[in-house]
């Protein structure tokens, strides 16, 4: 599907695009087991490195804006001006945000809405997440990290999954020395927030750049 002769069909070319990306969506899951299976066995070594949160979240947000389109949904994103330089390991950072944005676009309620900014104060970035979904329960919070759960939706959404996801999430960011919190309230939605250190301390945060991603096709500023 992916020879220069098909690809003169757009359809079929979104179509393989689609594919390929669902493949490495499958091996970065693999990864995820693996990763935590390291972790549970305290054997986990991250690979850090200089990493620009705003380059990589903007990344990431193209790469799942086709979802949200396909959804009729929106994805805006907001980064500040200057760089955000954190220490990270990249594949797992990458993984993180792609958790958060895929649980923005399952858990909504007819369309996804969804939000991410890049704060900066004098010492911290912090990451956030917001949607317009379908939101959890107070009494479900408190276990929204821990392995294998799932909160309780009966008939009313009905989303697939192993509850790894914020599990693996949550762990990443504790062997990075993050601090992560959640925030939501049914039929609202759901934010998640991550602290993490700025390499390069600034002393006046700049404005922050908006960016709506209608499409995945749009370039992002």
């Amino acid at each position: 599907m992916s020879n220069p002769d098909i690809q003169a069909n757009p359809r079929l070319f979104q179509y393989a695009n689609l594919i390929n990306e669902q493949n490495q969506r499958l091996n970065n899951q693999v990864e995820k087991v693996l990763q935590l299976a390291r972790i549970e066995r305290s054997n986990y070594e991250l690979k850090l490195e200089e990493v620009d949160l705003c380059t990589l979240v903007r990344e990431v947000a193209l790469g799942i804006a086709v979802h949200v389109e396909e959804a009729g949904g929106k994805l805006q994103l907001e980064c500040p001006p200057a760089n955000a330089m954190v220490r990270a390991d990249k594949l797992h950072l990458t993984n993180i945000i792609h958790n958060l944005l895929d649980n923005a676009v399952k858990y909504c309620r007819q369309t996804p809405d969804i939000a991410m900014h890049i704060s900066l104060s004098a010492q911290t970035a912090q990451l956030v997440v917001s949607d317009k979904g379908i939101g959890i329960p107070k009494e479900y919070q408190s276990s929204i990290f821990d392995k294998f759960y799932r909160v309780p939706t009966g008939n009313v959404h009905n989303v697939k999954g192993f509850g790894l996801g914020l599990y693996y999430v949550k762990n990443v960011c504790d062997a990075h020395n993050w601090k992560i919190k959640l925030t939501s309230e049914p039929g609202k939605g759901t934010t998640v927030a991550i602290h993490m250190p700025l390499l390069n301390p600034i002393t006046k945060p700049g404005k922050s750049d908006d960016n709506t991603i209608p499409s995945p096709a749009v370039k992002l500023h």
